[in-house]
């Protein structure tokens, strides 16, 4: 965690990425966080740490760690961001599931953005059954393959909270709601008056 101007700890937050990760997802995800304060980390799944990763519409980042560092660790909330590929990658990552399990049952903040609920249901759904009992929302297309895995599927919303037995699960929808979507992270792990400083200077 890194300390505020005013001394006191600044929240945290992790955001698993991986090659294919969508950009829009990933970039405006953290940088609405990083603009409120939080610490926040992007952490690649991906077996090979030394490259750049290169996103779904060819964007490169350069992740601050790698999944081999972080475990044991705890943070304020656990980000996911969509791109079909990406998504994969983290479904298929075991050290990021098991994050993901310990943070969701110590009812930290889960977030999913697009594709991204998909690694939730991947990790989740067998391992702690509250994960069944969340409403959220997705990216249209990866509705289908989501259907029974959660409570429901909110097409109408661009943002979904869901807390079930003091676990939290925030879900977007895509590119388009990044903002939104980092906006209401940023209102958990502050407040809504800092949430709504932030919107009004990126004109949101």
């Amino acid at each position: 965690m890194c300390v505020s101007m005013s001394g006191s700890k600044a929240a945290a937050a992790l955001v698993f990425v991986a090659n294919g990760s969508e950009d829009t997802e990933v970039v405006a995800t953290v940088d609405i966080l990083r603009r409120g304060g939080i610490d926040v980390k992007l952490c690649s799944v991906e077996k090979n740490d030394k490259k750049p990763l290169i996103c779904a519409n060819n964007i490169q980042i350069l992740p601050d760690l790698h999944i081999d560092d972080v475990q044991g660790q705890q943070f304020d909330a656990i980000i996911i961001p969509g791109g079909n590929k990406g998504t994969e990658t983290i479904a298929s990552c075991k050290q990021a599931g098991a994050i993901l399990l310990d943070h969701y049952k110590t009812n930290k903040i889960v977030a999913a953005i697009c594709a991204g609920p998909l690694a939730l249901s991947t990790h989740l759904y067998d391992a702690d059954k509250n994960i069944r009992k969340h409403d959220i929302t997705c990216y249209p297309d990866v509705a289908n393959s989501l259907k029974n895995k959660f409570k429901s599927i909110n097409l109408n919303e661009r943002v979904v909270e869901s807390i079930v037995n003091n676990h939290h699960v925030i879900t977007s929808q895509g590119p388009a709601t990044a903002i939104e979507f980092g906006l209401k992270i940023l209102s958990r792990l502050t407040d809504d008056k800092k949430a709504e400083e932030i919107r009004k200077k990126v004109l949101a």
